[in-house]
């Protein structure tokens, strides 16, 4: 009963009250006994006839207990949603734009990669062609058709759908200063590029974590969002072929020595 108001006990059941100049009830059977020390709080001893005292302090002035709720935390992320996104975005803060992308997509998949913190491959199916179109729309809007998944979609086609090759591609692996051609994953977040700039990558944001493998990563990309943007893809490289033109100058080629067996382990 510590830390509870005197008023909390009189009001609600009426308990007799015991001070300096006498008993007004003959027999109580509730007795408070009021008090008071230097520190300007009131304490009070509660006699029964069945139980032993307990003592408790009040400060002045107290009224009822009113029922607090939980305050949300000052350093508690905002709530991800797409106008979120596009403030980011549109202050090209890259960096968070991509955290915040990362949160809707958990949000989006359902209430077990909400409770779990991240989403499985399989939970992909469930956030709809609307909403992955309308975070894709935002990353195109806001980076000069740069950045975004229909992005990405397209480069990861051409390069077969192999996904070293995309990742060269995309900038998330570095050439390292050897004299053999060799890569190596960049380390979150420091190495990658957070910034527009003319040598940014094209398709190097958003990114998507392939810690688990590339699953995750794969459904997002052939998720019909964007299959629309993979048959306009589809036909400039008929025009191409038809034009001698081909984009792709390693089609047909042996993938290099480095690359084979190369398996993804980066953790962003």
């Amino acid at each position: 009963m510590a830390n509870v108001s005197l008023q909390t006990f009189l009001l609600p059941q009426h308990h007799s009250f015991l001070g300096t100049t006498g008993i007004h009830d003959s027999s109580p059977s509730v007795v408070l006994k009021l008090a008071t020390n230097t520190s300007a709080s009131i304490s009070f001893r509660i006699f029964s006839n069945t139980s032993s005292s307990v003592t408790t302090t009040s400060t002045p002035n107290s009224s009822t207990p009113t029922p607090v709720t939980p305050a949300a935390r000052a350093d508690s992320p905002p709530t991800p949603s797409l106008d979120l996104l596009g403030r980011h975005l549109a202050a090209g803060d890259y960096r968070q734009a991509d955290e915040t992308t990362r949160a809707l997509l958990i949000d989006l998949a359902g209430e077990s990669a909400r409770c779990r913190g991240y989403v499985f491959f399989s939970e992909v199916q469930f956030i709809s062609t609307e909403d992955l179109r309308a975070i894709d729309h935002l990353w195109r809007e806001h980076s000069n058709g740069k950045f975004g998944y229909s992005v990405q979609r397209r480069l990861w086609e051409k390069s077969r759908r192999d996904f070293t090759r995309f990742f060269i591609k995309v900038g998330w692996m570095k050439k390292l200063d050897t004299e053999i051609e060799q890569y190596n994953y960049r380390a979150f977040p420091d190495e990658f590029i957070w910034e527009m700039k003319d040598d940014t990558p094209e398709g190097h944001l958003p990114l998507t974590n392939a810690l688990r493998g590339t699953q995750l990563l794969a459904n997002i990309l052939t998720h019909p969002a964007f299959e629309e943007s993979q048959e306009e893809a589809a036909e400039e490289d008929v025009t191409a072929t038809t034009t001698g033109q081909s984009k792709d100058e390693n089609k047909g080629r042996e993938r290099p020595k480095f690359m084979r067996d190369f398996k993804p382990d980066y953790s962003f």
